[in-house]
């Protein structure tokens, strides 16, 4: 049976401000953009070819979604945080994706969860080799996504997006191997309908991220009270 046609909204193509709040996403993991920069109207106006109620637009999402900060006089800068913080967000991302890899695994048989599942998973196994590259970071959020959809649990949904992982994540570097092996590991658990192990694995993998965040020196962040986390161009 088909699903519901799309509405008008979802066939238009994004906006020119969504199209730039996506580039500097993106832009965070390829290193264009990077921690405390600050990003000026007239730069961003240059780059893009937009006016500046388009950039102004794009600033002002990027500061309700967390991305950027914004300062009188000073204008808005990509968000940072201190080692105290960034810790905090993976404490919360651990027992987040513990959760929902449990729920995932418990409802696995449901429909065609199985399926959808496995599709997530061959895509982002498909690019073991180049988990470099930003099709890599699309594939790995989209099986992150199509578990917390199997998980069913509408508030892992609405928050998950909220914290803002992208920004400690996307430069911490994680051994390819090892970061696969997890993969695995939580994927293999949730397919067998293990919600126990498939919690452990999901928790264990984001505890793995903590150690190589631990492992930074303290010249990599900002003093505790500021807010800000100086971020290293590697991607996890």
């Amino acid at each position: 049976m088909a699903g519901p046609s799309p509405t008008a909204d979802e066939r238009r193509p994004p906006s020119s401000s969504a199209l730039i709040v996506r580039d500097v996403v993106r832009g965070l993991y390829e290193g264009r953009y990077v921690a405390g920069q600050r990003l000026a109207e007239p730069d961003l106006m240059r780059a893009y070819g937009v006016a500046r109620s388009t950039v102004r637009e794009a600033i002002k999402r990027l500061v309700a979604e967390g991305v950027l900060e914004s300062h009188p006089f000073r204008g808005a800068q990509i968000r940072q945080f201190s080692r105290h913080q960034a810790v905090n967000v993976l404490l919360v991302l651990e027992l987040m994706i513990g959760l929902a890899a449990r729920q995932a695994a418990a409802h696995i048989g449901v429909g065609n969860h199985r399926t959808r599942f496995q599709e997530s998973l061959d895509r982002l196994l498909a690019l073991e080799s180049a988990s470099d590259s930003y099709d890599f970071v699309r594939a790995r959020n989209h099986f992150y996504r199509t578990i917390t959809r199997i998980a069913g649990n509408e508030e892992i949904e609405r928050l998950l997006p909220s914290i803002q992982v992208h920004l400690v994540r996307a430069h911490l570097r994680l051994d390819r191997e090892q970061r696969f092996v997890d993969y695995r590991a939580m994927a293999g658990a949730i397919l067998a309908g293990d919600p126990t192990r498939a919690e452990a694995a999901g928790r264990a993998h984001i505890a793995r991220i903590a150690e190589a965040l631990d492992a930074l020196p303290d010249t990599a962040f900002a003093p505790r009270g500021s807010g800000h986390l100086k971020l290293v161009s590697e991607d996890i």
